[in-house]
């Protein structure tokens, strides 16, 4: 499996790095992480475990400053059939996270599962490794039905405990993104975020571009499209890409115990210019419909108009 995350800039995903780093070679399932940067920022990631546990960087040129232009760049240089599409602060929960999202996978698309928010960082766990934190068994109802949760804090013993002060809402299919009955967040009182705007401050409780699926079916659909800048919406033109060719599934709705640990930090992306432009770019795109959005990233991948130089692997 190759694991790729994509770091630019003074994203803080740069001081998680060495935790999640260390989450995926703790796999039971062998696990090389390509982490693919904008030019030649500093980084620090854990050590490698043996020849099938390493941490591999790829250098983009540095004005690959997009979370798919760099995922295009790592996938270029991974060395397994299987791709799992990551990010920086993002960790999986347990050792065995990779070999249960296989078998979910049953050969088709996986994305999306369970995101547990913790506040705190790193740090919060207390020196414990991010790949053994567990739910707390006395939370486990709260799991099931109707009321799963995602804002946690860790306890004893590597513990991860709900804040009581989270509210769920179900949104319904016409007022979701997805087209479904989407579940998302009101955070805790400890997570409200005061400069942003009320509309901003809902989370969802599952990794949105979590995706694992097949190298060849990457290329097949061009990657991800390069016209996009900065954060914002380079996924959901992923998934559109992919689930027009191939069954998708997501892993929240299948089992919500698969589940990762992302390290909350302010989000001063969300309502900037440039994710504005990505959406407007995103909408025209699906406009167009997924059969072209795929030939034009074909072309590109291909050499042409907005395509970058994969890059070249070097040592952290």
């Amino acid at each position: 499996m190759s694991v790729i995350i994509p770091l630019y800039g003074d994203h803080h995903g740069r001081r998680f790095l060495p935790v999640v780093t260390a989450a995926w070679l703790a796999q039971d399932m062998p696990c090389e992480v390509v982490v693919a940067t904008a030019g030649d920022i500093p980084l620090s990631v854990a050590e490698d475990l043996d020849a099938d546990r390493r941490v591999r960087v790829v250098r983009a040129p540095d004005e690959a400053r997009a979370p798919g232009l760099l995922r295009n760049a790592g996938a270029a240089q991974a060395r397994s059939p299987l791709l799992y599409l990551s990010d920086a602060d993002l960790a999986p929960l347990g050792r065995d996270y990779l070999t249960r999202a296989v078998g979910l996978a049953r050969g088709r698309v996986l994305g999306q599962p369970w995101m547990h928010r913790l506040l705190g960082g790193p740090q919060a766990l207390a020196g414990q490794p991010a790949v053994d934190q567990q739910v707390d068994p006395a939370s486990a109802p709260v799991m099931t039905g109707e009321r799963p949760f995602c804002f946690v804090r860790s306890g004893a013993g590597s513990r991860l405990r709900p804040y009581p002060d989270e509210r769920l809402h179900w949104q319904p299919p016409g007022d979701s993104a997805l087209g479904i009955v989407t579940p998302v967040i009101w955070p805790p009182a400890a997570a409200i975020d005061p400069e942003l705007s009320e509309r901003l401050q809902w989370r969802t409780p599952f990794h949105w571009g979590s995706l694992l699926l097949a190298r060849t079916l990457f290329e097949q659909v061009g990657g991800y499209c390069g016209a996009y800048y900065g954060w914002g919406a380079e996924d959901d033109d992923l998934l559109v890409k992919v689930s027009s060719v191939t069954p998708t599934v997501r892993a929240w709705q299948l089992d919500r115990s698969l589940s990762c640990l992302h390290f909350e930090h302010p989000a001063r992306y969300f309502g900037t210019p440039e994710q504005s432009a990505n959406h407007t770019l995103h909408s025209a795109r699906l406009a167009a419909g997924p059969t072209a959005m795929i030939a034009q990233d074909r072309a590109a991948a291909d050499g042409g108009p907005g395509s970058l130089s994969p890059g070249e692997p070097s040592s952290a």
